[in-house]
């Protein structure tokens, strides 16, 4: 019996307002607009730097980061057609344009999708980038197995509460195609505490955090992908969000350094456990 999106997310607490959470959004990218050129521009060299800067956006994930970009980019990229699914600013997206890829840039945010092409243009690869600022429950922008490879980076929690999302996604692959995935992963030992964070963060329910990715979801994977494949990340580690916005301090990246050291010693010790991690690279194929 093939399961549905609806039937597993029904119990959860999430806010199906697409226009709320493109405004929302909107507001969150729109000021990354005033980036210069030589700011946006990547290319696999400074995306791979930026994941070792202690002063980027990137250097908290750097571990979910790399090896996420060490699955994705596991077979070339060169002539293959790519989806950078809720991309945000097109980080991924252009640096999969910059190997070879023909990509599409896929955001409910029009200005998210507007920086993204900005950066295809300051990375050289604006003849192989093309941007879609449109809800993802409808993909008619693009045709039945349009892609090799479709990439999201913390997004697809996001998308699969609205209807008929998770069927558009699967339908925009080809058969023996690939969905790789850098999610955060739900587990009870972190979940409570992660919505006890965005409840005294105040952050809205546009910012859709009450969706956490977990084997729920890759139950769901499993009706419409003929493999999936979880490896999952940082236990301990993920008290680096205690540490956010000091990395930058050497005290904070010994520390840093010290939680994920005690995670490759327990999981060396008792495999099992990584099902208590809080990230996870999960790759599918259809």
């Amino acid at each position: 019996m093939r399961l549905s999106a609806q039937g597993l997310l029904a119990s959860f607490p999430v806010s199906l307002d697409v226009d709320a959470e493109r405004r929302f959004y909107d507001a969150v990218y729109a000021p990354r607009g005033n980036a210069s050129d030589a700011d946006l521009r990547l290319d696999r060299r400074i995306f791979l730097a930026e994941m070792d800067n202690p002063r980027s956006g990137f250097f908290e994930r750097r571990r979910l980061y790399r090896r996420a970009f060490e699955r994705l980019f596991a077979e070339p990229a060169a002539g293959l057609r790519a989806l950078d699914y809720g991309c945000g600013t097109g980080e991924w997206g252009v640096v999969l344009a910059t190997e070879g890829a023909r990509t599409a840039l896929l955001d409910l945010s029009p200005a998210a999708i507007e920086v993204g092409l900005r950066r295809a243009r300051a990375s050289g690869v604006a003849e192989r980038v093309t941007g879609h600022a449109r809800d993802a429950s409808d993909l008619s922008c693009f045709g039945d197995g349009e892609f090799d490879v479709v990439f999201a980076c913390a997004a697809i929690h996001h998308t699969l509460k609205y209807p008929r999302a998770f069927d558009e996604v699967v339908r925009v692959i080809r058969p023996g195609g690939r969905l790789v995935l850098a999610e955060g992963w739900g587990n009870p030992a972190l979940d409570g505490l992660r919505r006890l964070r965005w409840r005294l963060a105040n952050e809205p329910e546009e910012a859709g955090e009450g969706l956490i990715f977990g084997p729920w979801a890759v139950r769901l994977l499993q009706t419409r992908f003929r493999s999936v494949e979880v490896e999952p990340l940082n236990a301990f580690g993920m008290a680096k969000r205690l540490l956010r916005g000091r990395f930058h301090e050497p005290w904070a990246r010994l520390a840093l350094g010290t939680l994920e050291g005690a995670d490759r010693a327990l999981f060396r010790a008792l495999p099992p456990l990584r099902r208590f991690c809080g990230e996870a690279v999960v790759v599918a194929v259809k």
